[in-house]
């Protein structure tokens, strides 16, 4: 039972290490909670200090959630372990955790991003096939809209309908379980959003030139 609760809370630490926060320290430019949506993920990284910052934010945060999923959940541990928890379901609490690490990251005060990319990286190591059903849900609607906050949302509610479909029988599997808290979690960090949006002020990328804002 310990190595379980070490591997969580690894995970968690893990997910602690902003890449936007990380990167401006090294690179001396603005922190990005203090600009833009205030918000430390990679969409205000790459509204407010550009592509090449972005990306790499971008990046760093998918790799923390796909190192826990694929390295730290399959650290080998005694079979006493291994038999309280299936692999499976300890991949879903590392990736969950390391989530919870970009949300709340201890090493800077406890506020972070919104824990988009991070997911994706977790998704990625849980299912490949279910993270393209949820990407391709993203970018139609963010073509569709301009808006990445409402993409975002979509797409978790998009992988956990794909998963109850995938899988109608034990929805509540590991992997159902986890985008059911997964579209849950991204709606609450993106309340902020939806209020906006519902205000008419949340601001949306000009998708082939045609939004004004």
């Amino acid at each position: 039972m310990i190595e379980i609760i070490l591997k969580i809370l690894v995970s968690y630490l893990v997910g602690s290490m902003m890449g936007g926060l990380i990167l401006s320290k090294i690179t001396g430019a603005e922190d990005i909670r203090k600009v833009g949506s205030k918000s430390a993920g990679a969409t205000n990284a790459f509204r407010t200090h550009g592509k090449a910052f972005g990306a790499s934010v971008f990046i760093i945060d998918i790799l923390k959630g796909l190192l826990a999923v694929i390295v730290i959940a399959k650290i080998p541990s005694p079979a006493e372990a291994q038999s309280v928890l299936s692999l499976q379901w300890l991949q879903v609490g590392c990736g969950l955790a390391a989530f919870f690490g970009h949300l709340y990251p201890v090493f800077f005060g406890f506020k972070g991003g919104k824990g988009v990319a991070t997911l994706l990286g977790a998704m990625l190591g849980l299912s490949p096939v279910l993270l393209l059903v949820a990407l391709l849900g993203w970018l139609i609607i963010f073509l569709l809209t301009g808006y990445v906050g409402l993409a975002s949302v979509s797409a978790g509610i998009v992988a956990a309908l794909a998963a109850g479909f995938w899988q109608p029988a034990d929805f509540l599997s590991p992997l159902g379980l986890f985008t059911l808290v997964s579209a849950g979690l991204l709606i609450y960090t993106h309340r902020s959003n939806i209020q906006r949006l519902l205000a008419g002020t949340e601001h949306r990328f000009n998708v082939f030139g045609r939004f004004s804002d």
